[in-house]
């Protein structure tokens, strides 16, 4: 199903039918989130026990971050 059939399908519910389908798809997203921030924190975490981890100053991190 495409996402213009989605939101035509949806755009068929009654007001209230579509507050919640929002409310939920909002909700499911913020959880989809927290588990990607999680994921990444137990892999950098991993890393940093076993000494893969990057080290340097925070003026290291910022030319990184303004390199990518």
């Amino acid at each position: 199903m495409s996402l213009d059939q989605v939101l035509d399908n949806a755009s068929k519910l009654p007001l209230d039918e579509q507050l919640m389908l929002a409310e939920i798809i909002k909700k499911r997203v913020i959880e989809q989130r927290r588990r990607e921030i999680a994921s990444s924190v137990k892999e950098r975490v991993e890393k940093y026990k076993s000494g893969k981890a990057k080290t340097g100053s925070i003026n290291d991190l910022i030319r990184e971050l303004e390199d990518e």
